[in-house]
């Protein structure tokens, strides 16, 4: 087994039973309610919070952890060996990504290899390149090949999601609306279709119902097949409250299509809650 250890942030979708199970390391970002910070530091809590949300009489904010936090997640991390990859949003959605880079500088010069890996994406994307990265060390792959590695199929573009939002009043408020601002006034109509484009999220299309949502979705995911010509495709979910609609709805139809091997189904954080809501869903491909 590769002692290169797997890190990525909450914000990836991941579980902290998922990460557990396949020795990545998760740490969680902050929410801050009327002044309190909140941190979704077990799955339990997580869950409680998004349970919550919609009753809250404000939208919470979010907020990176401090040097000094992020300094002793990864140094717990890295308890056991000197070679870490950390993977991190989209330096483009959080500023995550440059608290990592002067984390990581901080304790490489310590003695530490924490190379830092901006995914130029959030949510289940971001936690498929980790569970990726922790296979390719799980099969002793050295850190400058699972690097590599993951240089190739994001130039690549082989790992893809689109997610469906209920309500942009989260992203409103948060100032995340980026080009999906000129379809509030359709606020009430429509559901806006997005994935990840240029290390931010864009909408792509929009629907009056999942059902159409889900068929946008797998026509997308047709092209991508045939763009990469892959031979295999890895599935994670991405869902806020409930997983009813993408177990009994969503993942059948996946599995019919295209016959993919299911990683998991991974409830959002409550970070990401509070940009997307707590009723958005995603389909996540990892094209092979």
């Amino acid at each position: 087994m590769s002692n290169v250890k797997i890190i990525t942030e909450r914000i990836s979708s991941l579980s902290y039973k998922f990460a557990k199970e396949n020795n990545i390391h998760v740490f969680p970002a902050n929410i801050v309610y009327k002044n309190k910070i909140i941190k979704d530091d077990c799955d339990e809590k997580s869950n409680k919070f998004l349970s919550k949300l919609d009753t809250f009489d404000e939208i919470p904010s979010t907020a990176i952890p401090s040097f000094g936090e992020l300094k002793k997640e990864l140094e717990k991390a890295t308890r056991d060996t000197n070679k870490a990859i950390y993977i991190t949003t989209s330096h483009k959605l959080s500023s995550m990504h440059s608290l990592a880079v002067k984390t990581a500088k901080y304790l490489n010069k310590k003695g530490k290899d924490i190379r830092i890996f901006d995914s130029y994406t959030t949510v289940s994307m971001e936690g498929m390149y980790a569970y990726y990265a922790a296979k390719l060390s799980y099969n002793n792959l050295d850190i400058d090949k699972i690097i590599n590695s993951l240089e190739k199929i994001k130039d690549e573009k082989r790992i893809v999601e689109y997610g469906v939002i209920q309500t942009l009043k989260y992203l409103e408020k948060n100032g995340r609306i980026g080009k999906a601002k000129a379809w509030l006034g359709n606020i009430l109509s429509f559901k806006p279709l997005i994935t990840a484009k240029n290390g931010v999220l864009e909408p792509i299309s929009k629907t009056r119902t999942n059902k159409k949502g889900l068929d946008i979705i797998v026509n997308y995911l047709k092209e991508d097949i045939e763009r990469t010509k892959a031979k295999k495709i890895k599935i994670m979910y991405d869902y806020g409250i409930s997983d009813q609609y993408i177990k009994e709805t969503v993942n059948p139809r996946i599995k019919k299509e295209f016959n993919p091997e299911i990683i998991s189904f991974n409830q959002i954080s409550t970070v990401i809650a509070c940009h997307l809501g707590i009723d958005v869903w995603g389909v996540c491909a990892l094209l092979e």
